[in-house]
């Protein structure tokens, strides 16, 4: 045992537990909560086209993040990146609930609009995903690539797969 250990050991503080986040953690945890828990939500709604699952998705990684928070690098990053993931595991695990028709959201009383969003509601997820990011929340391909850590390759793909079966249900 180091001197470290010994010196906790004798002012009652067992040196295997885990460190407390200190106050200054607390805090900047909340302030990025405030910050970016909006934004995380509507991409998590996005991806699950569920508001209340996508606040429960977002609340799961920001407490994701509380557990590491000392030890990750980059907050907003790690954020974005579970926020992702744990919306298409939830995806992955209520593939019963994709056998019963999706309730369709009025988003505009346009009808190019309306019919542009039944179209992206049927996308799969990856790709609804890409979508989302590109055209909603107007980011480009190479910040979608940071944003979701995938290859570029892989966003251009899928981005072009999903327009294309977009262009293809719309046409019908």
């Amino acid at each position: 045992m180091g001197v470290e250990a010994e010196r906790l050991r004798a002012v009652g503080i067992d040196p295997l537990l885990p460190a407390v986040p200190t106050r200054s953690a607390d805090a900047e945890l909340t302030d990025l909560y405030r910050e970016h828990a909006p934004r995380l939500v509507r991409v998590a709604a996005a991806i699950t086209l569920n508001l209340s699952l996508a606040e429960d998705v977002t609340q799961d990684a920001f407490i994701g993040l509380q557990r590491r928070f000392e030890t990750v690098e980059h907050p907003v990053a790690y954020l974005q990146r579970s926020v992702v993931n744990l919306s298409l595991k939830v995806l992955r695990r209520r593939k019963v609930a994709e056998r019963y028709p999706t309730p369709v959201v009025d988003v505009s009383l346009e009808p190019e609009v309306a019919e542009a969003w039944v179209a992206v509601v049927r996308l799969p997820a990856r790709q609804r995903v890409v979508v989302a990011l590109r055209y909603w929340h107007d980011l480009s391909e190479a910040e979608i690539v940071d944003y979701l850590g995938w290859p570029a390759g892989t966003v251009k793909s899928t981005l072009h797969r999903a327009l294309k079966r977009l262009k293809e249900e719309i046409e019908l």
